[in-house]
């Protein structure tokens, strides 16, 4: 069978029937472009994350951190000035040396007769010293005070001293109150003696060691070599009438030429000068001599398997010496006198040892030893022998027991006064 052929009219309704039908689908789904555009049409990570806005808070954010560097470069500026400041202070303290040393004391003196008059017992503080020294290069401050309860505080040493320059402080000019520069005793420290005090002829040349006047002190080779010399008011600072001040224009001339080659030292000591004063029968004050010549000595030894020796010796002779009565010094003008000691040190171990010294004072030379109401004479000589004991408890403590024997020369047998003396001591030091 044959299928009739459609009419020119239904084809036309046909096409334009499917027409209306594909029309909104082109329209919902348009055409992809090719891969190639689409690719060069995005954006880059790097575009992108330049083409978006910085964060709110990330400017402040940097300005907080330059803050906080700023902060701490000022903390470490202000930290290096304080150390700066600390390193000054502590180049001046090492400039500086504070020291002293205190004696308290227990003595008993026997009475002087049989009725039991004289002597005493009686606790005391002999010395209580402090010493401050500040060095530099070129210069030296030293004062040392001195507070005991019967004199009550005191200025023992007040120097001012320049260093030579060049001479790395081996040559200087001191100004001030200071130790004469004579003889050996009366330039040692008391606190490194052993004896508790001076020899009688010390005592009676150099009272209380120190007066007023400048003075030139040098070392030479390498301190095997020393002089000290200079020009004091010669007086000492206790003379009666007359503390702190001179009594009168003149000045003396004082000085001492020594070695020292370790094991063995020594040196030649002068002194020259006039006092003006009144003598016992003077009308008018004149002027008298007052001079003194020593000789001194030490020798240091360690040949014993215990311990090391010391030997120590010193002779002095003059004219115009001081005698005590209490604590009061009068100058006896013009008279000769002369005395001497001998010291033998040896230690037993490292924290001991015992000393033994005599030593000799005449008082009034050539003049012969009388006696007075059966008694010797004031003006005799007097031997005097003292031992001690010593224990050192470390370095900075020391406890000296040590007793005294004078005897007093005169003719025949007169009764010796009864002043042997006891001295128990204990010493500390910083």
């Amino acid at each position: 069978m044959t299928l009739p052929k459609p009419s020119s009219m239904c084809l036309v309704t046909t096409f334009l029937t499917l027409c209306v039908a594909s029309g909104p689908v082109l329209a919902q789904q348009p055409a992809s472009p090719p891969a190639e555009e689409s690719a060069s049409q995005a954006p880059s990570a790097d575009a992108q994350a330049a083409a978006e806005p910085l964060p709110a808070d990330s400017a402040p954010a940097d300005a907080d951190l330059d803050e906080r560097m700023t902060n701490a470069e000022g903390k470490v500026a202000a930290l290096e000035e304080q150390n700066a400041e600390t390193k000054v202070d502590l180049s001046a303290l090492k400039k500086l040396k504070i020291s002293g040393y205190v004696q308290g004391r227990y003595q008993y003196q026997q009475s002087l007769d049989d009725s039991g008059s004289g002597g005493f017992s009686r606790f005391t503080v002999r010395r209580g010293r402090l010493k401050t020294t500040y060095t530099t290069d070129w210069s030296q401050l030293m004062l040392q005070f001195d507070g005991v309860p019967t004199t009550g505080v005191t200025v023992r040493d007040a120097e001012a001293t320049l260093y030579i320059p060049g001479t790395h402080q081996q040559l200087g000019l001191t100004l001030g109150q200071m130790k004469w520069p004579f003889g050996y005793e009366a330039v040692q420290s008391s606190s490194d003696r052993e004896i508790p005090e001076r020899t009688r002829v010390v005592r009676a040349f150099l009272p209380d060691e120190r007066d007023r006047g400048v003075k030139f002190a040098g070392n030479f080779l390498d301190g095997k070599l020393h002089f000290s010399g200079g020009v004091f008011d010669g007086d000492g600072i206790f003379n009666q009438g007359y503390v702190g001040s001179d009594n009168d224009k003149e000045k003396d001339a004082i000085g001492r030429a020594g070695f020292d080659l370790g094991w063995v030292s020594g040196g030649i000591s002068g002194w020259y000068g006039h006092t003006i004063t009144k003598g016992p029968t003077d009308t008018y004050r004149k002027a008298y001599t007052r001079d003194r010549l020593a000789l001194d000595a030490q020798l240091y030894l360690d040949v014993l398997p215990f311990g090391a020796t010391a030997l120590k010796g010193e002779y002095i002779t003059g004219r115009s010496y001081w005698k005590s009565s209490g604590d009061v010094k009068i100058e006896q003008p013009g008279v000769p006198a002369s005395g001497w000691y001998g010291l033998i040190v040896q230690n037993i171990g490292l924290t001991d040892a015992v000393a033994v010294r005599y030593d000799f004072f005449d008082p009034e030379n050539g003049r012969k030893n009388t006696v007075t109401d059966g008694r010797p004479a004031s003006t005799n000589s007097v031997g005097t022998l003292a031992v001690a004991v010593l224990h050192y408890f470390g370095e900075h403590f020391k406890v000296t027991a040590a007793y005294e024997m004078p005897v007093t020369s005169a003719p025949g047998a007169p009764k010796d006064p009864h002043d042997n003396l006891f001295t128990l001591q204990m010493q500390a030091r910083y």
